[in-house]
């Protein structure tokens, strides 16, 4: 609904206000490139490109750099009414360090461009979205098991709201060592348990269309222990399909496997 109003308000400079705040709430809503269903992200690159084109202005020389907390990074870059391409600033990760920090892009001369600040971070669990309607328990019936035998991980999964949910999905995290056994799984599609699943290295995506009001649903993963060590899966999580920005996540379960006499 944005992107479409958002179209026809950039029709009339009266209305430039909305617009600002449009874009501003694109870009923050937009989530590793998407900004919700498909049909969602064509409209909202669609209002985007036409800002883009209704906001071009004839290019002009100047310099950028990129400040933390006051203190320039590096050399300032220099461009021109020639240069092509985006302009690359230098990496400040190390300048980072524990704590709140005011990262600022100063530019002398020039026009207005846009800019974009790609963040790349490793964490072991990312924290839930509260708006996520789905609740997850993952829990592995045994934490230290002998190789060759078998053992259950028990999924849990718990529409929180008193609405139907469409495209419930789970991906569950499985630790090293572990093989899935994929005729339970078939089995399980099989007695309607879920209607579909994936394999994809260390984690199992199981697939429901629907499920009701507060319905919970228990799904038992058979796991043979293939390889003996110390293992620990990466966190399980659970969202709607359309809405995969609002995730419940999960600690990976650990188990040790012991070699067979």
């Amino acid at each position: 609904t944005t992107a479409l109003a958002m179209t026809a308000w950039m029709k009339n400079p009266s209305y430039l206000g909305q617009v600002e705040r449009g874009i501003r709430y694109l870009a923050e809503v937009c989530q590793a490139g998407r900004f919700g269903s498909t049909q969602s992200t064509v409209l909202a690159l669609r209002a985007i490109v036409a800002y883009d084109q209704l906001r071009a202005k004839p290019r002009a020389s100047g310099d950028v750099a990129v400040w933390i907390d006051g203190q320039p990074i590096g050399e300032p870059l220099a461009f021109d009414d020639g240069t092509h391409g985006s302009l690359h600033l230098p990496d400040f990760a190390s300048h980072l360090e524990p704590g709140r920090h005011q990262v600022e892009l100063r530019m002398k001369g020039g026009s207005e461009m846009p800019c974009v600040i790609n963040v790349n971070y490793n964490r072991l669990q990312p924290p839930s979205s509260p708006d996520c309607q789905l609740h997850l328990q993952v829990k592995l019936a045994d934490v230290r098991i002998r190789e060759g035998a078998t053992t259950d991980v028990e999924v849990v999964v718990v529409n929180r709201s008193d609405q139907r949910v469409p495209t419930p999905t789970a991906i569950v995290g499985i630790p090293g060592g572990l093989e899935v056994r994929h005729d339970q799984l078939k089995e399980a599609v099989k007695q309607g348990l879920i209607a579909a699943y994936e394999v994809r290295g260390r984690e199992v995506i199981l697939y429901w269309r629907v499920l009701d009001g507060e319905q919970r649903v228990r799904v038992p993963l058979s796991l043979v222990a293939a390889v003996p060590g110390v293992y620990r899966a990466p966190p399980s999580r659970a969202y709607l399909y359309y809405t995969d920005e609002h995730k419940h996540w999960v600690e990976g379960v650990q188990v040790t496997i012991v070699p067979a006499k």
